[in-house]
């Protein structure tokens, strides 16, 4: 009887052994591997609200800790380190970094621009997404660059579908460059006041 069991032990223990070898895990961003007792894993699923998501983004890293989006599909976990600084300095990157969620679809270049076509990501990423820091020239190219937005109200749907999918496309540059995401509120226009009329006296 001892034997059956042990032998059972084994065989349990080694199907684990093979289920974790079957798993994947990639990552993108910054990650520091002295900072693991830091990180804060985040699923998009629990957010209600886009504005929601975004303050949690805020009030991880602002509490010096690391938010980082976890996207289990496919056997392969993607841990999403986003581009997010507590006292965030001047930083506004040409329009074409923009990627705009509104009702679950994604626009690129501002508010229904240009319906992003999900199967055709990779290109995107190589020619709208890269980060040339002084010159368009491809020696110059520093990381892949992504700006998220919408606004608060949103709900997610549709931002973790593209997060997967341009994770997927960028691991197949086979690229050192980081690919550094952030996630930015939309700021509704401020509308100019009516004009009133006024009556002066002389």
């Amino acid at each position: 009887m001892k034997f059956n069991f042990v032998n059972f032990l084994i065989f349990i223990l080694c199907l684990v052994s093979c289920i974790n070898q079957d798993k994947e895990f990639k990552e993108y961003g910054y990650s520091e591997k002295d900072k693991d007792n830091l990180k804060v894993s985040l699923q998009i699923a629990d957010f209600r609200t886009y504005g929601e998501f975004r303050d949690r983004i805020r009030e991880i890293t602002c509490n010096d800790s690391l938010p980082k989006i976890t996207i289990n599909k496919n056997k392969v976990t993607r841990n999403i380190y986003p581009l997010e600084r507590c006292d965030p300095g001047f930083f506004d990157p040409e329009q074409k970094h923009y990627v705009t969620f509104t009702d679950g679809k994604a626009y690129h270049e501002g508010y229904y621009s240009k319906k992003i076509n999900l199967d055709s990501l990779g290109k995107l990423l190589q020619n709208e997404f890269s980060y040339h820091m002084t010159s368009k020239s491809i020696r110059n190219l520093e990381c892949y660059l992504i700006i998220i937005e919408s606004e608060r109200t949103e709900n997610l749907d549709g931002i973790e579908n593209f997060l997967e999918k341009i994770t997927r496309d960028f691991d197949n540059l086979k690229t050192n460059l980081k690919l550094k995401i952030a996630f930015w509120e939309v700021v509704p226009p401020i509308l100019p006041l009516p004009a009133t009329k006024t009556s002066y006296e002389y």
